[in-house]
Order: structure tokens, then C-alpha cells, then sequence
């Protein structure tokens, strides 16, 4: 009889320990499934932290020229394919455009790029204060265009001191 007994209390043992085990298993398929939504990349964070922007023309003053330089900063989530970086110009400079030269585009740091060119524009028709007048009213250089090496494409723009960053296609 005492046999009887001990395999009865072994059975219950049992029974207990496949439920223990059951909830347990749930219980870890129910937070890994949490942990997985709560791994999603940070959003995009893109900012044109430098700018520097000149003009010059030739002897003749039969060309003008824009020179600009910027560093922009961004996130992991933004990896900045080089070779896809564009300045995003002005109208009144876009419509006079002779030729766009980019000199350097390239990362200088974590989470830094650098670019850099010249716009070579025709000023036929417009006075040096004229020239002026016009970089008043609209910045020569208002940001950049680019593509991530992820296949996505950001347009990202001065406002008022600071930049807004567009996902093109959205």
C-alpha cells in the first residue's frame, strides 16, 4: 500500500511540473515576441550642423561662382550613400546654372559627412546688388538631397536655422 501511494504523489509531481513548464514556456514565447516590436531602428535624425557658402566670378565677369562646404550630421538609422549627395540650390541660381562641380563628399567621422562644390552660373543680366538682392530674399545653398545606402531618399532643408528632413516618396 505505501508503494501505491508514493507512485500516486510521483504522478501529481509530474503533472504539476508539465504545467510549471508549459506556463514557462509561454511566458517566454510571450516576451520574446515583446522584445522583437520593441527592437525597431530609432527614427532618422539629420541635421546640417556647418554651412559656408561664397561667390566669386571671373576676370571677365562672364561666369560667377557659388563655392559651398557643409558637414552633416546624422544617424545610424541614415547611412548616407556617397556618391548620392546633391546641394539642394535656389531657384534663381538652378535656372542660371552652367555647370555643378562636386569636389568632395565623403564621411569624415561616425555619423559625418562633408560636401563640398562649385556652381558655375551665367549672371547675364544681373548687377552685383541685384546678385545680393536675390541671396537675400532665398539662400543660395538650402540643403541637400541624398540617398541611403539602404535604397531610401531624403531631401533635408534649412528653416530657420534648422534643418527638416523629408523622406521623398512618402
Amino acid at each position: 500500500m505505501v508503494r501505491k501511494k508514493r507512485m500516486k504523489s510521483k504522478g501529481i509531481f509530474m503533472k504539476g511540473s508539465l504545467k510549471s513548464l508549459a506556463v514557462l514556456c509561454g511566458l517566454t514565447i510571450l516576451l520574446a515576441g515583446c522584445n522583437m516590436f520593441a527592437q525597431t531602428d530609432p527614427d532618422p535624425e539629420f541635421t546640417i550642423s556647418s554651412t559656408s557658402v561664397g561667390m566669386g566670378g571671373n576676370e571677365l565677369e562672364t561666369v560667377q561662382y557659388v563655392r559651398y562646404s557643409m558637414i552633416l550630421t546624422y544617424n545610424d538609422s541614415l547611412k548616407i550613400a556617397e556618391d548620392t549627395v546633391e546641394p539642394l540650390l535656389a531657384g534663381w541660381l538652378e535656372e542660371r546654372m552652367l555647370d555643378h562641380e562636386i569636389e568632395l563628399a565623403e564621411e569624415i567621422g561616425k555619423g559625418q559627412f562633408k560636401l563640398e562644390g562649385k556652381v558655375t552660373f551665367d549672371p547675364n543680366g544681373l548687377s552685383k546688388v541685384d546678385m545680393v538682392k536675390l541671396e537675400e530674399q532665398e539662400e543660395t545653398v538650402q540643403g541637400v538631397l541624398f540617398e541611403t545606402a539602404a535604397g531610401d531618399y531624403y531631401q533635408a532643408a534649412i528653416i530657420d536655422s534648422e534643418t527638416k528632413l523629408t523622406k521623398i516618396g512618402e
